[in-house]
């Protein structure tokens, strides 16, 4: 009872601790958030695989095709067929851009279960995924449609408030998801009589959970709203 009431007593310090962590240092005396050294350890662990996979099983690709090219064709049909429903004729570039923002959000959700942080428990790097659906949104606006018609619909500022809360909802979603999760873990580990069996079971099904779905909705919602740049009035 007294451990547990200390324990307690330190919950406010814990859930400091997780949403402010102290800083990493790389090449030499540069710092950075636990959570940024993740994206780029995550970013420079997809690009290897990657790179693999071109000298390996894309570039032995056959007819009749084996499992390693099975799997990689129905994930790439996959978020194809996703790109197209949405966007009609852009597959060959939302379907590939959806793909690897949803590889690394859910890459760099799993490494929790490493006890490593996850990348996008620092509203940066959930910015910059935003952002980078922000630029792809307006550039295919633009290129499918037109400048001028672009233009115009910036004279209604409802469509100015629109554009803007797109980044900062996608955001603010992964952000709220993943902290939200390791808040929930500091709680349960906050008390002894919760932190020996439970947390195991809470933790890989939460961060299970937060991979897949945060992937999903992210690459869902990216495609919809570059599908709704595109869309011809009539």
């Amino acid at each position: 009872m007294i451990q547990a009431m200390l324990s307690s007593s330190s919950v406010k310090e814990r859930l400091s601790e997780a949403l402010m962590p102290e800083k990493v240092r790389i090449f030499g005396n540069f710092e950075v958030g636990p959570s940024m050294f993740t994206a780029l350890a995550v970013t420079a662990f997809l690009l290897a695989i990657c790179v693999v996979l071109r000298l390996t099983v894309i570039r032995k690709l056959r007819n009749v095709p084996k499992k390693p090219q099975i799997l990689i064709e129905m994930i790439v049909k996959a978020f194809d067929k996703l790109a197209k429903d949405a966007t009609h004729d852009l597959e060959n570039f939302v379907g590939p851009y959806v793909m690897a923002a949803a590889s690394f959000i859910c890459v760099s959700t799993l490494v929790e279960l490493l006890g490593v942080r996850p990348a996008l428990a620092d509203i940066n790097t959930c910015f910059a995924l935003g952002f980078s659906t922000f630029v792809v949104i307006h550039f295919f606006g633009v290129k499918k449609r037109g400048l001028g018609i672009r233009l115009k619909r910036m004279l209604n500022p409802i469509n100015i408030i629109t554009d803007i809360a797109v980044p900062v909802s996608l955001s603010f979603r992964l952000f709220g998801s993943i902290v939200s999760g390791l808040l929930i873990m500091e709680l349960i580990y906050s008390y002894i009589a919760l932190s020996f069996v439970l947390p195991v079971l809470v933790s890989v099904i939460t961060t299970l959970f937060h991979a897949l779905i945060q992937a999903y909705i992210f690459s869902t919602l990216s495609s919809l709203f570059i599908g709704e740049a595109v869309e011809i009035i009539e």
